[in-house]
C-alpha cells in the first residue's frame, strides 16, 4: 500500500499539505469531517486526490464523487483537474462526468453504477436530481438517477456557504436515510470561517509550511471610493485605467455585482484587450472565451509574462475559479464575497504586495438593489470604513487572508441575512417520490431558497420558429428537444421583464412569457434577440445564433418547401439512403432521420435476455437476491400471445423484434389486439406467483419508471384484479418507509440498468 503522500507526490510533483495528508488519514480510518474550513488558494481541490488514492488503495469510500459547484462556469476546470490526474495513472478506471443536462450527455455513469467515478455538476444538476426531479431528465428516468445521487455517493459542496439551502435540503435527506445501507457522505467545503464542530482547518502545520505562509500572508491593499449610481462606471472604468498606470498592473479584474453594471462598464472599456466573464452566458461561447482566455489569467501563469487584459466578470468568479490577477476593481458587496473576490488577487502570494480598490455605489433610498441589498451594502461599507488603517488620504483594508482574519477578531463583519428554506417534510417527499404522473413541485426553493434573484429559467433560441405561426412552434421544437448545454441560465425575474407578453415554448407548449416559472427551459426565437458573444445582452435586437445542432445530433431539418425535389434534398446529406419511410413532409422542410443514429435491432430470444440481464443484475447489486429474482421475471410479461403477435415472433417467445420500420411497427401494434396502453411490465408482475414478495413484485413492475405509487388502470383492466390495484398505493408506501425513499430507488436502478446494459450489448451485436 502507498501513502497518499506517495501518492500525491506522483501525481503532482511535490508533497501534499499538512491538511491534505490530515484529510487522507481520516478517510483512511473511515472518518470525515462533519465540514471543511481552507481558504482560497490552499488546495481544497484535493478532496478529489483523497478520493482518487482512497480507491486505488482498496479503501472503503463510495463509488460515486459528485463535486458539486455553483457556478456553470467552473465545472470545465474542476472537470480538467480530475482528468488530468487520472491520465497520470495507466489503469486507472475513474470516469469523469459533466452534468450540464440534455441529450449529449455522457451516460456512462449510469451505465457502469459501480464504476468509480467523479461527476462534477452544479446546485441545480445535483439537487433537481435527488429531488426526483432531475432538470433535462425525463419523468421516467428520474428515479434512476436519485437512486444513483442518493446512495454510495460522495457529495462535496464546494463554497458551502453561498448554497445553504441546498446543504440544508441534503442534511434533511441524510436524516430520512436512517434505515438504509448503502452510503451516503456529505462534506460542505468552504473559505469562509465556520462556526461547525468537528470541521477540519488550517493547523500549526499548514501555517508554517513555506508554500502556505506566502498566500496567507500576503498582503491585498484596498482603497476604498464612493460613487453614486449615475458616476459608478466611469468610477470603475478610472480606477482599472489607474492601477495599470500607477501600478503596472497586467491582469487586472473589475468584478462587479451585477451582469448589467459588467455589461456597461465592458462597454465603456476603449481597450482591445478586455473580456467579460458572467454566469449569463451559452455552453459554446464560454468554452470558446475559456479557451483563449485562461491560460494567460489561471494561477502559475504569471511567469509567462502576461499581456495586459481587463476581466469584468461578475460574481460567477467568487467560487472556485483559478484566476489570478495581478491587481482587482470590485464593487461593494458582503464580507464573504469581497473575501472571494480577494482569493482571486496573488493568488499564490507571488507579489506579497498587491493593490486594490473596493467603490461603494451610493444608492438613494428611491433606487432598487435585488443583489445583496441596500442595508447589508450600506453596513459591509460603514464595517470596512472602521478598520481601515494608515495616515490621511492613504488609509486601506488589507484583505490577505491572515491580516483580514485579525480584522474580523476585532470587529465582527455585518452578516448576510440567512435564506430561508422550506423544510423538506415527509408529505412533500411522497409528492416528490411520484414521477408518473408527476406531481407538480416547486424545487427551486429547496436548492436555492426564497431568494428571488436564485430563482433562474434556462433560454433557449431557435432559429426555425419566427416564420410560421405561434400556434406551429410547439411541433417543430418537438422535432429536436431543447436540452440545457445550448441554454443561456438566467434569473427569471431578467427574462420575464425583458420578454414581458411575449410567446414561447415551455414544455412543448406555447405559454405567454408572464407564466413562466423558476427551472424552466424557454425555447424563443432567435429574432427576439437578447444575446451576442459575449453572452446575455437584453437591448440587442440582433438574431441570435442557433447552436443547437452542436449538442442534437439525432435528426437534421432541411429548409426547403413541399414542392422542392426531394432527390435534390437528398443529395446535399452525407448519406446514401433513407433508413426508414417518410410518412409525410412537414411544413418546415423535409426531416431525414440521421444515418449514423439509427436503431440496428434484431431479433433477441426472450429466455436468453431474461438470462443474461440476470447476469448482469448479479455483478451490478453483488449478488442480491432480490435484484436478480426481479430481472429474471422482469420481462416474463412479454409471452402473452398479442405482444408476441406484434413482435413476428413464430416458435420461440422473443424479448424484441428484427429490424422494422416505425410505420411497421406501428402497424403491428394497432392490429396485435392489445388494448390502449397496456404495458407487459404489469402483466410480469401479474404472472408472479402468489408468494413473491412484495419487493419483488414492485421492482418488477416499476422496471420501466410505471406504477411506482399508482397503478395504471387504463389498458389493464384485467389484471387491476390481480395485482391488487386498490392496495397498489398503500403498499408503495410501505416499501418507501421500510427501505428509504432513496434505497428503494436504487434498488429500481439496479433493476433498470441490468435491463439497458444487457439491451445495449444487444443493439452493439446487432
Amino acid at each position: 500500500m502507498i501513502t497518499f503522500t506517495q501518492w500525491y507526490k506522483k501525481h503532482h510533483g511535490y508533497m501534499p499539505f499538512p491538511w491534505q495528508k490530515k484529510l487522507a488519514t481520516l478517510i483512511s480510518n473511515n472518518k470525515r469531517p462533519k465540514e471543511l474550513f481552507i481558504p482560497t488558494g490552499a488546495g481544497k481541490t484535493a478532496i478529489i486526490d483523497v478520493w482518487m488514492w482512497a480507491h486505488s488503495q482498496g479503501i472503503k469510500v463510495p463509488t460515486r464523487l459528485f463535486y458539486i459547484i455553483d457556478r456553470r462556469i467552473l465545472v470545465d476546470s474542476v472537470s480538467e483537474y480530475a482528468e488530468s490526474l487520472i491520465a497520470k495513472d495507466d489503469n486507472n478506471t475513474i470516469n469523469v462526468i459533466r452534468l450540464r443536462g440534455g441529450q449529449t450527455e455522457d451516460q456512462a455513469w449510469l451505465m457502469n453504477p459501480q464504476t468509480p467515478t467523479i461527476i462534477v455538476c452544479t446546485v441545480d444538476q445535483l439537487g433537481s436530481r435527488l429531488l426526483f426531479r432531475g432538470y433535462g431528465v425525463s419523468n421516467n428516468v428520474s428515479p434512476i438517477h436519485a437512486g444513483l445521487v442518493g446512495n454510495d455517493a460522495f457529495l462535496v459542496l464546494d463554497e458551502a456557504h453561498i448554497s445553504t439551502p441546498l446543504l440544508q435540503t441534503l442534511n434533511a435527506i441524510e436524516r430520512f436515510r436512517v434505515q438504509e445501507t448503502q452510503p451516503l457522505w456529505i462534506l460542505p467545503m468552504t473559505a469562509t470561517p465556520t462556526k461547525v464542530e468537528d470541521a477540519l482547518c488550517l493547523s500549526d502545520d499548514d501555517f508554517a509550511h513555506p508554500v502556505l505562509h506566502q498566500r496567507l500572508y500576503a498582503n491585498k491593499n484596498a482603497i476604498l471610493e464612493k460613487a453614486s449610481p449615475a458616476n459608478f462606471v466611469r468610477s470603475m472604468v478610472d480606477a482599472a485605467k489607474w492601477v495599470r498606470k500607477e501600478h503596472s498592473a497586467a491582469v487586472i479584474g473589475i468584478i462587479c455585482n451585477t451582469a448589467k453594471d459588467a455589461r456597461q462598464i465592458f462597454n465603456k472599456l476603449d481597450s482591445s484587450r478586455k473580456t467579460l466573464l458572467t454566469g449569463r452566458i451559452r455552453q459554446s461561447e464560454k468554452d470558446q472565451q475559456i479557451s483563449t482566455l485562461l491560460p494567460h489569467i489561471t494561477s502559475g501563469s504569471r511567469s509567462l509574462s502576461r499581456e495586459p487584459i481587463y476581466v469584468v466578470a461578475t460574481q460567477t468568479i467568487e467560487v472556485g475559479a483559478d484566476l489570478d490577477f495581478d491587481a482587482i476593481i470590485t464593487q461593494n458587496a458582503p464580507i464573504d464575497a469581497l473575501r472571494q473576490r480577494f482569493g482571486r488577487l496573488d493568488r499564490l502570494g507571488e507579489l506579497g504586495e498587491s493593490v486594490a480598490v473596493i467603490i461603494h455605489k451610493d444608492l438613494g433610498k428611491d433606487d432598487e438593489c435585488y443583489v445583496y441589498g441596500k442595508k447589508l451594502l450600506k453596513a459591509t461599507w460603514l464595517w470596512l470604513e472602521k478598520i481601515k488603517s494608515g495616515t490621511g488620504k492613504c488609509k486601506t483594508v488589507n484583505f490577505g487572508i491572515m491580516a483580514m482574519d485579525q480584522s474580523i477578531k476585532k470587529l465582527a463583519p455585518p452578516e448576510r441575512e440567512p435564506i430561508q428554506t422550506p423544510e423538506l417534510t415527509p408529505y412533500i417527499l411522497r409528492k416528490l417520490r411520484q414521477t408518473q404522473p408527476v406531481i407538480p413541485v416547486d424545487i427551486a426553493p429547496f436548492l436555492h431558497g426564497d431568494v428571488v434573484e436564485n430563482a433562474t429559467v434556462s433560454v433557449v433560441w431557435r432559429a426555425d420558429l419566427y416564420d410560421h405561426p405561434a400556434e406551429h412552434w410547439a411541433d417543430i421544437v418537438n422535432v429536436v428537444s431543447p436540452v440545457l448545454a445550448e441554454a443561456m441560465p438566467c434569473p427569471l425575474y431578467d427574462i420575464k421583464r425583458w420578454l414581458k407578453d411575449k410567446m414561447v415554448i415551455v414544455n412543448n407548449t406555447l405559454i405567454s412569457a408572464k407564466t413562466i416559472k423558476a427551472g424552466d427551459i424557454v425555447v424563443i426565437p432567435s429574432e427576439y434577440g437578447g444575446y451576442d458573444n459575449w453572452g446575455w445582452e437584453p437591448t440587442s435586437t440582433t438574431p441570435v445564433l442557433d447552436v443547437g445542432n452542436q449538442y442534437t445530433k439525432v435528426i437534421r431539418l432541411i429548409n426547403c418547401s413541399e414542392n422542392d425535389d426531394i432527390k435534390a434534398i437528398l443529395n446535399q446529406l452525407n448519406i446514401t439512403h433513407i433508413t426508414s419511410p417518410v410518412s409525410e413532409i412537414y411544413r418546415a422542410g423535409l426531416l431525414v432521420r440521421d444515418a449514423n443514429k439509427r436503431v440496428k435491432d434484431k431479433a433477441v430470444h426472450l429466455s436468453e435476455h431474461l438470462t443474461q440481464c440476470s447476469e448482469v443484475a448479479a455483478k451490478l447489486s453483488h449478488n442480491d437476491p432480490d435484484i436478480i429474482a426481479s430481472v429474471e421475471n422482469h420481462d416474463i410479461g412479454k409471452n402473452d400471445l398479442r405482444f408476441q403477435r406484434m413482435l413476428g415472433a413464430t416458435s420461440i417467445s422473443l424479448a424484441k423484434s428484427g429490424h422494422r420500420s416505425l410505420v411497421a411497427r406501428n402497424q403491428a401494434l394497432k392490429f396485435c389486439g392489445l388494448p390502449k396502453g397496456w404495458r407487459h411490465e404489469l402483466n410480469s408482475a401479474a404472472l408472479l406467483p402468489p408468494e413473491t414478495s412484495n419487493l419483488i413484485r414492485y421492482l418488477v413492475a416499476t422496471h420501466h419508471g410505471y406504477a411506482r405509487t399508482i397503478l395504471p388502470y387504463i389498458g389493464h383492466e384485467d389484471l387491476w384484479d390481480k395485482l391488487d390495484g386498490e392496495s397498489w398505493g398503500g403498499m408503495t408506501k410501505s416499501l418507501n418507509e421500510q427501505y428509504g425513499i432513496w434505497g428503494l430507488a436504487y434498488k429500481e436502478a439496479l433493476v433498470r440498468l441490468s435491463d439497458w446494459v444487457q439491451s445495449k450489448k444487444e443493439q452493439d451485436n446487432a
